[in-house]
């Protein structure tokens, strides 16, 4: 069952954490199985017992084991994991780079016909939206604590990066933002957190949102391209920097 794990591109952890899904996935693993000891599974599998203990943590935390102290490693009931998955996606920065890739190939493009589609109307209501969060945050912060700020902000992100796709006309990628939300949720939570990239950030929003009111698609692209490279560059470095402190 359990099959020899070969060097790639991604680590020897990352290989096991995706081959024990693909057992539990294929139902060669059941809710409630215990796995073999980590020094059984590590000779089985060909990997060190540090790699296996990695990979068991990881899987823990996206809810497909359990790692009961004493008794051993179990497969998580299915209900556990749907919860931790979107934290599982940004523990690697291969996850981080790859959410960005599909973020700059659908939402740079949609940014740039929602200039061309967009009604008048509808871009100028982008802007004003972008404009009053904005003040509301920055200009005159109007928030009793810092949960209710993280929840605008985090309302107000997904918002208008909804909006933009709704502007660029194509129902598709309205869906397709939608169904990503969960996995940008977390994204939005942790850039949050670094000093001075929410005020970053609703800049770029506005600076975005001037180029859509013009109906400059080219503009429009490349300002998207900027908001989501620097996100992503600062997620990477917050990764980074917490690797090396803890």
């Amino acid at each position: 069952m359990f099959k020899s794990i070969n060097e790639e591109r991604k680590t020897f952890s990352r290989k096991v954490v995706e081959h024990v899904r693909e057992l539990i996935a294929s139902g060669q693993l059941k809710p409630g199985d215990k796995l073999p000891p980590e020094r059984e599974l590590a000779e089985m599998m060909n990997v060190s017992r540090p790699t296996i203990r990695e990979a068991f943590k990881i899987l823990s935390a996206m809810g497909f084991l359990r790692i009961r102290q004493g008794q051993g490693v179990f497969v998580a009931d299915q209900s556990e994991r749907l919860d931790n998955l979107a934290s599982f996606l940004f523990m690697e920065t291969d996850t981080i780079h790859e959410l960005f890739e599909v973020r700059k190939m659908i939402e740079t493009e949609s940014a740039a016909r929602a200039a061309q589609r967009g009604t008048p109307e509808f871009l100028e209501q982008i802007y004003r939206f972008t404009c009053d969060c904005y003040n509301r945050v920055v200009v005159h912060p109007q928030f009793a604590t810092d949960e209710e700020r993280e929840k605008f902000l985090s309302d107000s992100d997904q918002q208008f990066h909804l909006m933009v796709a709704e502007a660029a006309g194509n129902e598709v990628v309205v869906r397709i933002m939608t169904n990503m939300i969960d996995l940008l949720r977390l994204s939005r939570m942790r850039s949050m957190k670094i000093p001075g990239r929410v005020e970053q950030s609703l800049q770029e929003h506005m600076a975005i949102a001037e180029a859509l009111k013009a109906k400059n698609a080219r503009l429009a692209r490349a300002r998207m391209t900027n908001h989501l490279t620097g996100v992503e560059k600062a997620l990477l470095k917050e990764l980074e920097d917490r690797s090396k402190g803890g």
